[in-house]
C-alpha cells in the first residue's frame, strides 16, 4: 500500500496503483457500491480521497483481524514462472500453509484426490485437460466436491465469468494476480470479479 497523495480526487488507475489491485477491481467495487465515486463533466469517474482512506482502513482492519483458514493450497497451472511467483507470494503471506503445484490438469486432479487441499487455484487455459474440465471433475467427485476452487485466467469476458460459476468455481482472478486481492478471495470476502467488462 503506497502513501495516499495529498489531492482531493483520484482516477480509477490511480486508486488501483495505490491499493495494488487491477483497475477493473476498482470499477467492480464502484459498481457494487463498495467505493463511492463522482463523475466529471466529461463522464469520467473520480474517487474522493475520503473514500480511498475509508477503504484502506477497512481492508487493513479486516486483514489484521482475519487470517485465511486454509492450510493446504493446490496451484494447477502450466506456466512455470507464474506458479513460482504465486507460490513464493503465498508462502510469504501464509507461512503456515502448504502450497502444492501441478503443471497440468490431469496431475492436478490426481493430486487433489490424493492430498485433498482446501483450496485449488486453477488456470482455465491449459493444454489437454483444461481448467473447466478439471473443475467439473473435482466437483462431480464425492471425495473432492468440497474443495474450494478459484479460477485464474489471462483474459476475461462476461461469458467466461458465467462459465466459471456454472462449473462450480467460486471466483475468477485475472493474471497477473495481485496478492492482496488473492488473500481477500481466500478469506471468501467477496465474489472475485477481479476481471470484468469495462464500464
Amino acid at each position: 500500500m503506497k502513501k495516499i497523495p495529498d489531492k482531493p480526487y483520484f482516477s480509477a488507475s490511480e486508486v488501483a496503483a495505490l491499493l495494488l489491485v487491477s483497475t477493473n477491481s476498482v470499477r467492480v467495487w464502484s459498481n457494487k457500491g463498495m467505493l463511492k465515486t463522482e463523475l466529471t463533466l466529461g463522464g469520467h469517474r473520480r474517487f474522493p480521497r475520503s473514500e480511498i482512506e475509508r477503504l484502506v482502513d477497512e481492508r487493513q482492519t479486516r486483514s489484521n483481524r482475519e487470517k485465511p483458514d486454509v492450510s493446504r493450497i493446490l496451484i494447477i497451472d502450466d506456466d512455470e514462472v507464474f506458479t513460482e511467483i504465486l507460490t513464493l507470494g503465498l508462502e510469504q503471506a501464509m507461512p503456515e500453509a502448504l502450497v502444492m503445484v501441478a503443471a497440468d490438469g490431469f496431475s492436478g486432479g490426481m493430486l487433489a484426490r490424493g492430498k485433498t487441499p482446501e483450496l485449488v487455484l486453477l488456470d482455465l487455459r491449459m493444454p489437454g485437460l483444461d481448467g473447466f474440465q478439471v473443475c467439473k471433475m473435482l466437483k462431480a467427485d464425492a471425495a473432492t466436491c468440497h474443495i474450494r476452487i478459484i479460477a485464474i485466467s489471462g483474459d476475461y469476458s462476461e461469458e467466461l465469468g458465467q462459465r466459471v460459476r456454472a462449473v462450480g468455481a467460486e471466483g475468477l482472478l485475472l493474471k497477473p494476480v495481485h496478492m492482496p486481492t488473492l488473500l481477500e478471495a481466500i478469506r471468501g470476502s467477496f465474489w472475485l470479479e477481479n476481471a470484468t467488462a469495462e464500464s
